[in-house]
């Protein structure tokens, strides 16, 4: 067992990873943790039901491994949090390694932050996934998240840490209200949490590293289905209501992001429209160089780290993307008012 008693001065963590036939990432993301330079903590690995030897490697780290009949990710990480015993409770998805000072900066926080609730960090630019898709997911939102604010309004499920007390008074009423939804479960606790006016730090510094490979297939699935749930919470908590406050636009998604998924499908629109003749030639050119303008920031971070030609194809890539977001928004908006808010993730 890793664990030890510091003292009333340094809380003690949990670290509840869940877990689902993930063979290929669940070694190295224990390892890590492992590889801690903080002590004082639990690791309690929720196997989701998994056909593989997720179970058998992690039974090689973990202080306690929960094997749970196959319920999806939120309802493992549910049973992880009820099982934990630490002040503080930490989640890193099965996918993630941490760095040795991960654990000892979550603790450090709280301790000189007791009016933080909560906190959430990003992804490193790095990863060792190779492939232009994961490597242009991953720069994306490790760039998207270095614009947001010192306080925000979501977690992000990678990497976040909530103190138990947080949790057990008002988090299993989130929780469960989150399973309403089949992905964004994260930013519907933090939005419930904000909305009851409790704070969330964002660590810009508390950064991990993503092993998650994308193909293009599951890319454009991930880029539809989270907006699809993102537009049910943003419709349950009334999420216009943010836009502009502190400086950025809703949840994790600053203004300018908001705004580029707005502009792309009606740029795409305007292209038939104006060859047909029913707009003047001039609108497509300046939507585009608005919606260019929204995302050079982006492509100049891609050129500094990866070269041009990387750059210019995830301009093409960024575009196609927008629409695509703005397709699972459209969808998911419908979806929520033809079922009523029925599956709300916020509900009263």
């Amino acid at each position: 067992m890793n664990l030890q008693t510091t003292g009333e001065s340094r809380a003690r963590l949990s670290v509840i990873v869940p877990a689902f036939n993930c063979q290929g990432t669940i070694a190295g993301c224990l390892a890590a943790i492992r590889s801690s330079s903080r002590k004082d903590y639990e690791l309690i690995v929720a196997d989701d039901g998994s056909t593989d030897a997720t179970g058998a490697i992690a039974a090689k780290y973990a202080d306690r491994l929960l094997t749970l009949p196959h319920a999806g990710r939120i309802a493992a990480r549910e049973n992880g949090f009820q099982a934990a015993t630490g002040q503080i409770l930490v989640n890193i998805d099965s996918d993630i390694l941490i760095q040795p000072d991960t654990l000892a900066i979550i603790s450090d926080f709280f301790q000189a932050n007791p009016g933080v609730d909560a906190l959430t960090g990003r992804l490193s630019m790095h990863t060792p996934v190779k492939g232009f898709f994961s490597q242009y997911k991953n720069l994306y939102m490790h760039h998207i998240f270095g614009r947001l604010p010192e306080r925000v309004t979501f977690l992000y499920g990678s990497i976040y840490a909530v103190r138990a007390a947080l949790w057990n008074n008002a988090g299993c009423a989130a929780q469960k209200s989150a399973l309403t939804v089949e992905l964004g479960e994260d930013t519907a606790m933090g939005q419930s949490y904000a909305a009851s006016g409790r704070q969330i730090a964002f660590l810009k510094d508390l950064q991990v590293t993503h092993l998650k490979t994308y193909t293009l297939r599951s890319f454009i699935a991930n880029d539809f289905n989270i907006p699809f749930w993102w537009a049910h919470i943003l419709i349950a908590t009334k999420g216009w209501k943010q836009l502009g406050k502190s400086g950025t636009g809703y949840s994790h998604s600053p203004k300018e992001q908001l705004a580029s998924v707005v502009l792309a499908p009606l740029l795409a629109l305007l292209l038939p429209l104006t060859a047909g003749g029913l707009l003047p030639a001039y609108a497509p050119p300046a939507l585009g160089a608005c919606w260019l303008l929204l995302n050079i920031r982006f492509l100049a971070f891609l050129n500094a780290q990866k070269g041009l030609f990387f750059a210019l194809q995830a301009a093409c890539v960024t575009f196609l993307d927008n629409i695509i977001m703005a397709a699972g928004v459209a969808c998911g908006t419908l979806h929520f008012i033809f079922s009523r808010g029925e599956r709300s993730p916020v509900s009263e």
